[in-house]
């Protein structure tokens, strides 16, 4: 987990608040998963919560890393929401960037943030933006996830005779 700080000179204006800021950061990802041969990552309304909730504590207050707040644990951040029976998890966070192209661009400039985007296991993300007047403006959250597989039960075969059945 790492976080990313550009200070920019200008305030930037607000992306539109309508859920297209975070379909672009997704877009974005996924194609940067596209170059190197990864699958694609399905947003995860879990994680999406996580990442927004944490947008606003990061844009709330003077902390900036991955250990603010009232919940400073990512695993605990992503298991309030209801994201529960994880493998891996991660988080990139981001500030001060103005648009999604940007703060993908940014994340990709630094190894540990493109490390997390371009992790085969993760299957899932979760998006949270905020744009706010607080000191960078913008605050971006990335939460990463893979969910354990669990195998179920066999189903009994309806063709084998139940051992306790009477046939009168």
């Amino acid at each position: 987990m790492s976080a990313l700080v550009l200070q920019t000179g200008v305030a930037a204006a607000a992306p539109p608040d309508d859920g297209t800021t975070a379909q672009r950061v997704l877009d974005l990802t996924n194609t940067e998963r596209r170059k190197v041969g990864l699958g694609s990552l399905r947003l995860s309304p879990q994680l999406s919560t996580a990442a927004q909730r944490y947008t606003e504590v990061l844009a709330s207050g003077s902390c900036f890393a991955h250990t603010c707040g009232p919940v400073p644990d990512l695993v605990f951040r992503v298991e309030l929401t209801g994201y529960v029976d994880w493998s891996a998890i991660a988080e990139n966070i981001a500030a001060g960037y103005a648009t999604p192209e940007a703060v993908v661009s940014g994340w990709m400039g630094s190894s540990a943030h493109r490390e997390n985007i371009l992790t085969p296991e993760f299957t899932e993300v979760g998006i949270g933006v905020v744009s706010s007047t607080g000191r960078f403006n913008m605050y971006w959250a990335q939460d990463f996830g893979t969910r354990a597989v669990r195998h179920a039960a066999a189903a009994p075969d309806d063709d084998t005779p139940d051992a306790a059945a009477d046939d009168d």
